[in-house]
């Protein structure tokens, strides 16, 4: 049994089962957000790391040295020299609609980064769904990686920020007086736009995590 996994079981009247799923009760994510962190995939954000600290009524450092932050800053896996960094995931944009992106990190991502300033959002809404291209399509719940530094050209896929408060993700393109935001889903509407159009970054992949389902009928 892990340092973390006593501090769990110690916390949870002495029973390992069922404190993951406690404890994502009592900060407010998700079941699979705590079983990253516990699983060193990810590092709990700093305002969780405060909570925990007071939950588990032991002090930060504590709480760090239980997930193993100074093993985790060196991003570095050994087995297959396989270099990753732990992306912070920064809030949520929609493909279907106009929706703001929060700016403080709410967790981290096991990613290969590429450059210095790459990010992650979470995407609600299936308008970058391709009915004609399902493997190449952005689906609700899928994370993608967005780098605000990339060059962006006709036909990428970029996070927008519309009005100075909004943000959406779409398929660029340019045109001499107007930027077309258009979606994969021809069933959701473009956004056509004569203003200046803030692009917030290119995206340049997709981080699908596997989700749970309901056992189908033999």
């Amino acid at each position: 049994m892990t340092e973390l996994e006593k501090l769990l079981q110690n916390w949870n009247n002495g029973v390992l089962r069922g404190a993951k799923i406690r404890l994502a009760r009592e900060l407010n994510v998700d079941d699979s957000t705590v079983s990253a962190w516990v699983a060193g995939r990810a590092n709990p954000p700093a305002d969780k790391i405060e909570k925990i600290s007071k939950l588990f009524k032991i002090s930060e450092k504590e709480v760090k040295n239980a997930f193993g932050f100074e093993n985790k800053n060196d991003h570095n896996m050994v087995e297959g020299r396989i270099e990753l960094e732990y992306i912070p995931v920064r809030g949520i944009s929609s493909a279907t609609e106009e929706k703001f992106i929060l700016e403080e990190t709410e967790t981290y991502l096991p990613f290969r980064k590429t450059g210095p300033n790459q990010f992650a959002i979470k995407i609600t809404g299936n308008c970058m769904v391709d009915p004609d291209d399902p493997r190449n399509s952005i689906y609700d719940g899928d994370y993608v990686i967005v780098d605000p530094d990339a060059e962006t050209r006709n036909g990428d896929v970029i996070v927008a920020r519309l009005d100075g408060e909004y943000s959406t993700v779409k398929r660029l393109y340019k045109h001499q007086n107007e930027v077309r935001l258009i979606p994969d889903n021809p069933a959701c509407e473009p956004i056509i736009r004569t203003a200046a159009t803030f692009i917030v970054g290119k995206v340049i992949d997709v981080y699908r995590p596997v989700r749970s389902k309901k056992e189908r009928k033999i």
